[in-house]
């Protein structure tokens, strides 16, 4: 959860909750109501916390980095891409327009270097 994400983030910096509240403009008992989840802190407030530590709301919110989500995305649209009876029966059919985009983007790519190519 959210209150998880930011007092390991938080730790990991070897900060005390006063501090990281001072950072942050607010006090620290509203800082500590994010950690323990009673408080949830505003869109501006999420996004000066993702700032701060150098990571996505994503990640704030979701425990999911956008690199990590992209990757993984990639790496499904491959398995598209390599045999897609296979992966779609799999995923009992179920392929999301996410991982349908992934695999248009690795074609769009694989065009362009086989153009490029060609021009060489």
């Amino acid at each position: 959860m959210l209150g998880d994400r930011l007092r390991e983030l938080r730790e990991s910096r070897k900060l005390t909750q006063d501090q990281l509240a001072e950072v942050l403009g607010i006090s620290r008992g509203t800082y500590a109501h994010y950690e323990i989840n009673k408080r949830k802190p505003d869109y501006d407030m999420l996004i000066k916390i993702a700032d701060y530590y150098n990571v996505s709301t994503d990640y704030l919110l979701r425990g999911v980095d956008q690199k990590e989500q992209d990757n993984s995305l990639t790496e499904e649209a491959k398995k598209i891409l390599n045999d897609p009876k296979t992966f779609i029966a799999a995923r009992d059919g179920e392929v999301t327009d996410e991982i349908v985009q992934a695999a248009l983007e690795i074609i769009v790519e694989q065009l362009k270097e086989g153009r490029k190519k060609k021009s060489d």
